[in-house]
């Protein structure tokens, strides 16, 4: 009977929880921002006169921040709740997008960006944790759907105005229009986000801080999971985010209206199977779903390097984009099935950890391996990570919990 009742629960029902739609309003505010600076963040640090593995040390520099504050940032959110570290989060994030897209130099804006990087750790592990605490686990799969739907839609919004803004006003423009966006996520997370009650037990972790987080790795399935979000963030940031656009405009002619095109194309595919995914997820459990997504992420990320003209590219660039969104869901909701209860932050920080250090080593490893092997190769090795997950995955136990009776 809970199984049922979980499966009638459609898009408008989790929307209306004010739990859930606040926290979806203000990530796509936040994510329209980001969808501007991501096509031509790459182009950006080309600017300053430095090559690819410029370009990697740039957007590598704004995941190695998270990366670092990643654990402190869950920790944060389980003692001062999640709206408030949530708007600090943000606000920071308005102010350090605003300085890098002013910087006077290359080192100026690497220092700034990584600033940037800080204060998104802590709104992603204040949102993630709000959903993990406020959430049935029998619709968590279709929840998170629908929120990192308000990533794509962001997105893909802000990812053809970043292209158009670029190409009128320059490259610092998209970086300029982010920081005013993410001020105004800062203020709907303070009068839209309700504030849930403080955790009952807090347990070893929230007593002795980091150094508790030893034996939440010991937790069951905990580690697999982190693996998978590695791996799924080491593709976006290698990707979708280094190698997609520097192919685009060097190999293939395009310009940065074109990249914004197939960015908004990736995304508006991923968009499109989003919620199916999440709905098999919590219908048929995750590994059913994750593992013969990754298996095609894997195989769509390899062929990427073979297009020879925009066109082939781009529906190339949609079958990674179908592959992603399906890749995509299950990986949160495994980490709200194996969670420690009482301990959402601290879970929420080590996934994210491991998520930032693939967003961090991604772009590195790819900026240099199109230095040095030439994007077709690039493509094949930035999937190595994709293939490790899925036998890991494939060897774990299913996490999906029975619903209640």
């Amino acid at each position: 009977m809970g199984r049922a009742a979980g499966e009638s629960v459609g898009v408008r029902s989790i929307l209306a929880d004010p739990a859930v739609g606040s926290v979806v309003a203000v990530a796509l505010v936040m994510m329209v921002g980001v969808g501007l600076v991501l096509p031509v963040l790459p182009l950006y640090a080309r600017s300053f006169g430095v090559g690819y593995g410029g370009v990697g040390i740039l957007i590598g520099a704004y995941g190695l921040a998270r990366l670092g504050a990643d654990l402190a940032a869950g920790l944060v959110v389980d003692r001062i709740g999640e709206r408030r570290a949530a708007a600090v989060g943000l606000a920071s994030l308005a102010v350090f997008a605003l300085a890098t897209g002013l910087a006077p130099s290359f080192p100026v804006a690497v220092a700034c960006w990584a600033a940037a990087g800080v204060g998104s750790a802590v709104v992603f592990a204040a949102l993630y944790s709000h959903l993990l605490r406020a959430v049935p686990g029998e619709r968590m799969a279709r929840t998170l759907s629908i929120f990192y739907g308000s990533f794509n839609a962001g997105v893909i919004a802000g990812g053809f105005l970043g292209g158009v803004l670029a190409h009128h006003l320059g490259l610092a423009a998209p970086l300029l229009f982010d920081a005013g966006l993410a001020a105004l996520a800062a203020i709907l997370c303070l009068r839209l986000l309700p504030a849930l009650a403080s955790p009952t037990a807090v347990g070893p972790v929230g007593a002795r801080g980091l150094r508790g987080l030893g034996g939440l790795l010991r937790t069951p399935g905990l580690l697999t999971v982190a693996a998978a979000n590695l791996a799924y963030m080491w593709m976006v940031a290698a990707v979708f985010d280094t190698l997609v656009p520097l192919f685009a405009q060097d190999e293939l002619g395009m310009s940065t209206v074109g990249i914004g095109v197939v960015f908004a194309v990736a995304l508006a595919a991923e968009f499109a199977v989003l919620y199916p995914a999440g709905a098999a997820a919590d219908r048929h459990g995750r590994r059913a779903v994750l593992i013969p997504a990754l298996a095609a992420l894997a195989a769509a990320t390899c062929v990427l390097g073979l297009a020879s003209t925009p066109l082939v590219f781009g529906v190339l660039i949609a079958l990674l984009g179908i592959a992603s969104g399906v890749a995509g869901v299950p990986p949160g909701a495994m980490l709200a099935d194996v969670a420690v209860p009482g301990q959402a932050g601290a879970s929420v920080g080590v996934f994210r950890f491991f998520g930032d250090l693939g967003f961090t080593l991604g772009p590195l490893a790819a900026g240099f391996a199109s230095s040095a092997v030439g994007f077709g190769a690039a493509f094949v090795l930035a999937s190595v990570p994709t293939a490790v997950a899925l036998a890991l995955v494939a060897r774990a136990p299913e996490t999906m919990r029975p619903p209640p009776a």
